[in-house]
């Protein structure tokens, strides 16, 4: 590190002490420091708990975080007036779950969804009657039988998408089927893997596993399980690695404020940012490594909140759907009104919509939100009074939602990054954990994986 670096950091370190701001504010205030025993690279949930692990077992670690908050893909937002998660927002099954154990032992609160209950809606805003509605189930379930067995059949890989058109070819379906038809895909499959089916995997797209039990939400916001790990840890928040040299014994990771050195370094940086160069390597990655990046699927699923002045949808179920002529244009809302006693409403949209709209301005997001809502429910739809919308697509410190098996991809693609690199870089995140991709909790498992390696 040379003079002027330190200089800077030291003149960095002073101002923020004269304006009362503390650097490192989830452990007690540190005097300037570059090198560590461990440095880990990004505050997201993976960062996190690999942070947390190695400094529970005597390790020296400095965490450094490219915003000026920690949680990565784990944002609470306030600004509504309830807690509102914007990227993850659900532990997915609470059984054995981590990440439900940490929320238990902080005695967090948590609603349990149902996703059977639902009310859906026909394009033109007709409620559908009870026999549509086992229609489109038993559709469904169908399709997916016969998706598994074309799975099971297929000697070269194709894409899921091509196989489901494949199929429902061979249908003869009614206007409403169709329609039905493509709404339960995009609900079902391109939200919970934030990819369209047209560039997913046959063989590989349901490979992940999952924990048994309900899927809860937390409700009082996800940022209090990334607080709780972030306590007492050594993060630089606003500090932008550029470029990793790992070239020597010591491995160099050059930032927006300094170079910081330390022996060992974990990369928690999303797929998305990988698959951009965002960072140098020196030397390159290995073609194991650049290949897994390059095949993997980096999704996308945004969210929408809107704030009424009231609530004016009369059913009581969790869910609503909406079976529209375009596919997965707001097909799916959930009624927060379960769980912050206010009246919001969290629209979905995921895969080749998401993008669609992530060129939208904000007037024009609500507009469309509200469009299709005023044709389930009219006149009585009110103007909202606030909203809250992402766009993780455009996110700079991200690129997209989460990853998932795209066609050409294969499992294995993850594995590649459970081995470390000359014993000197070592890499987590959602993307490089196979059994749990996409995940929060596949996330903060690949990061006890990795302090565990070192």
């Amino acid at each position: 590190m040379s003079i002027h670096e330190n200089k800077r950091q030291f003149i960095k370190l002073a101002l923020a002490s004269a304006a009362g701001l503390s650097l490192y504010p989830y452990g007690k205030a540190r005097a300037a420091g570059f090198s560590a025993d461990v440095i880990v690279i990004g505050a997201g949930m993976s960062g996190l708990a690999a942070a947390k692990d190695l400094q529970s077992k005597g390790k020296k670690v400095i965490l450094l975080e490219a915003q000026n908050a920690i949680g990565g893909r784990t944002v609470t937002d306030r600004s509504l007036g309830v807690p509102l998660d914007l990227g993850a927002s659900w532990i997915h099954g609470v059984n054995k779950n981590p990440i439900a154990a940490i929320a238990s032992s902080l005695n967090l609160a948590t609603s349990p969804t149902n996703y059977d209950a639902i009310q859906r809606y026909d394009y033109d805003g007709r409620e559908i009657t009870d026999t549509e509605d086992t229609l489109v189930d038993k559709n469904y379930s169908t399709l997916m039988s016969a998706v598994s067995k074309a799975q099971r059949a297929a000697k070269q890989d194709q894409s899921l998408g091509v196989t489901i058109n494949s199929i429902n070819a061979t249908k003869t379906y009614t206007p409403f089927e169709q329609r039905a038809i493509q709404y339960s895909v995009n609900t079902e499959i391109e939200h919970d893997y934030a990819a369209d089916v047209s560039v997913m995997s046959l063989k590989y797209w349901d490979q992940d596993s999952d924990f048994g039990g309900q899927d809860v939400l937390i409700t009082q916001g996800y940022d209090q399980i990334t607080s709780y790990l972030a306590s007492g840890l050594d993060i630089r928040l606003s500090t932008i690695a550029t470029e990793i040299n790992y070239a020597k014994t010591t491995v160099n990771v050059m930032t927006s404020n300094g170079t910081y050195t330390a022996p060992k370094v974990i990369i928690t940086t999303p797929l998305g940012v990988l698959k951009k160069g965002v960072i140098k390597f020196t030397p390159s990655l290995p073609a194991s490594h650049t290949t897994a990046i390059g095949r993997l699927g980096m999704g996308l699923l945004n969210k929408l909140y809107i704030r009424f002045p009231y609530k004016f949808w009369n059913n009581q179920e969790q869910l609503l759907g909406y079976i529209g002529l375009e596919k997965g244009r707001w097909a799916e809302w959930y009624d927060l009104q379960h769980v912050t006693n206010q009246p919001i409403l969290l629209g979905f949209n995921a895969a080749s919509f998401a993008a669609t709209a992530e060129a939208y301005t904000d007037q024009q997001t609500v507009a469309s939100a509200m469009s299709v809502l005023r044709t389930i429910y009219g006149a009585a739809a009110p103007d909202p009074l606030g909203y809250k919308m992402t766009r993780w697509g455009k996110n700079s410190w991200s690129f997209g939602s989460y990853s998932y098996v795209a066609l050409g991809s294969s499992p294995s693609d993850c594995d590649v990054f459970t081995k470390s690199i000359n014993s000197r870089l070592y890499f987590a995140g959602e993307h490089t954990n196979r059994a749990y991709i996409g995940t929060v909790h596949g996330a903060y498992l690949s990061g006890l994986r990795a302090s565990g390696q070192i």
